[in-house]
């Protein structure tokens, strides 16, 4: 017998002929698959750590490149980037299974750059910082958002630029380094008074 939908078959199994002729009956019960739903597509930056995921109906097993074995959690960085499609397995109490497949994107975080480390003499004077891409944020001790960076006080200052990519929502920072020194004070000497006549003065 072919099974084509669930339900309940009765069939008789007949053997022997006139007077000699048995019969009995069997029922056949064909069970409906379970219904079974992974979830939507998911994009994830490749640091966003674990993920949980839920299936539906509950109780499945999980699979696929990133799932950690025996868990529902996916591990981007496992993964690594690209694009993965993850398999949602269950069974019911009929011991009918079905599976359900979904796909996860993995996103590359953006390359950023903050530019090399640098020296700067402890003076009053605002330094503009680029960091590449742009359109990211600075963050540190002395620096605006847009990177303008004025020295105050003879210190080691770490500036971090930040930013995050529009198409993706994936965020990433690099640092540069700001040794400020004391300036070397200049000294003119002291003042004095010549006759002008006197031709060539020599200053030190």
């Amino acid at each position: 017998y072919n099974v084509t939908n669930a339900g309940n078959y009765n069939f008789t199994y007949s053997y022997g002929e006139g007077n000699c002729l048995t019969t009995d009956d069997v029922q056949l019960t064909v069970n409906t698959l379970p219904v079974v739903d992974a979830g939507l597509d998911l994009n994830f930056c490749v640091d966003a750590g674990l993920q949980t995921l839920l299936g539906s109906p509950t109780g499945g097993n999980w699979s696929g490149t990133g799932i950690v074995s025996g868990t529902n959690n996916f591990d981007p960085s496992l993964a690594t980037v690209g694009i993965h499609s993850i398999v949602y397995h269950y069974t019911d109490g009929n011991s009918c299974d079905s599976r359900d497949t979904m796909t996860i994107r993995v996103n590359a975080l953006p390359i950023v750059n903050a530019g090399v480390d640098t020296i700067l003499c402890d003076q009053l004077i605002p330094v503009t910082f680029s960091g590449q891409p742009v359109g990211g944020v600075w963050l540190g001790s002395g620096v605006t958002s847009g990177g303008v960076f004025t020295p105050n006080g003879v210190s080691m200052y770490t500036l971090r630029y930040g930013y995050t990519a529009a198409n993706t929502g994936c965020y990433n920072e690099d640092s540069l380094d700001v040794d400020v020194v004391a300036p070397t004070l200049a000294v003119a000497g002291n003042d004095f008074s010549v006759c002008e006549d006197v031709g060539t003065v020599n200053l030190n």
